[in-house]
C-alpha cells in the first residue's frame, strides 16, 4: 500500500511538470506572437507615415520643339513635354510644387548646386496634385529665345533642318514634394533626374514618335520637415 501511495505522488509531480512545460510553451508562443504583432504595427505605421515617393517620367522620352516664326520678334522656340506623375500610395495625397525644370546635354553635369548656368534652357512648371493610386499628366510648354537659351543650342534647333535634335539630354526637376497622410504633411525639397531624353524638332503626332518608351526619373531628397495639418 505504501508503494502504491508513493507511485501516485510521483505521478502527480509528473503531471505538474507537464503543466509547467505547457505553460512555458504558451508564454513563449505568446511572446513570439506579440513581437510579430508589434513588428507588423511598426511597419504599417512607417508605410502610412512615409509612403513610397512620387514616381515621375517624361512621356515618350521626348521633348518636342517647334519653331515659332516672327512676328512678333524675337524669334523663339516652343518646347513641349509631358511630365507624368504616379502616386504609388493608397492613402497619401501627393503634391509636387514650385517646380523648375532644367535641360542639360550629355556634356554638362545636371547635379550642380546652381543648375541654371549649366543648362541650355530652364523654366518654372505647373504644380502637380496626385490622388492616392492616381496618375496625372502635366503638359508643359516653355518658350525659349536666343537671349534666354545657350545660343549654340538655340541656333542648332532654330536654324537646323526640320528634324534637328539633341540626344542624351537630362531633364532635372527641382521642387517641393508634399505628402499628406492623415493629420501629417511631410514636405521635402526634392530633385528628380530624368533621362536620357531626346529633344527634337517634330510633332508628337508623328508616327516616328509613337510607342517610344518613357524616360524614368529618379528622386533625390534634400531634407524635409513634418507639419501638422
Amino acid at each position: 500500500m505504501a508503494g502504491a501511495g508513493h507511485y501516485g505522488e510521483g505521478d502527480g509531480n509528473g503531471e505538474k511538470s507537464a503543466f509547467r512545460w505547457i505553460d512555458a510553451a504558451r508564454y513563449t508562443v505568446a511572446a513570439v506572437v506579440l513581437v510579430l504583432i508589434v513588428a507588423v504595427i511598426v511597419n504599417a505605421i512607417k508605410l502610412v507615415l512615409r509612403p513610397e515617393p512620387l514616381s515621375l517620367s517624361i512621356v515618350g522620352g521626348t521633348v518636342f520643339v517647334r519653331r515659332l516664326q516672327p512676328p512678333p520678334p524675337p524669334a523663339s522656340l516652343e518646347f513641349d513635354l509631358n511630365l507624368r506623375a504616379k502616386n504609388p500610395s493608397g492613402r497619401a495625397h501627393m503634391y509636387f510644387r514650385d517646380i523648375v525644370g532644367y535641360l542639360f546635354d550629355s556634356n554638362m553635369s545636371a547635379a550642380a548646386a546652381d543648375p541654371g548656368p549649366g543648362s541650355f534652357i530652364y523654366s518654372p512648371l505647373s504644380d502637380m496634385a496626385v490622388l492616392p493610386l492616381g496618375t496625372m499628366d502635366n503638359f508643359a510648354q516653355v518658350n525659349g529665345t536666343r537671349a534666354l537659351m545657350t545660343e549654340s543650342y538655340f541656333d542648332e534647333l532654330y536654324n537646323g533642318n526640320s528634324s534637328a535634335s539633341i540626344r542624351g539630354v537630362t531633364v532635372r526637376l527641382d521642387g517641393v514634394l508634399v505628402t499628406e497622410v492623415a493629420v501629417k504633411d511631410t514636405t521635402r525639397n526634392t530633385t528628380y533626374y530624368c533621362g536620357p531624353v531626346l529633344v527634337v524638332r517634330g510633332d508628337p503626332g508623328d508616327a516616328a514618335f509613337q510607342d517610344t518608351p518613357d524616360a524614368p526619373c529618379t528622386d533625390q531628397e534634400q531634407g524635409g520637415q513634418q507639419l501638422g495639418s
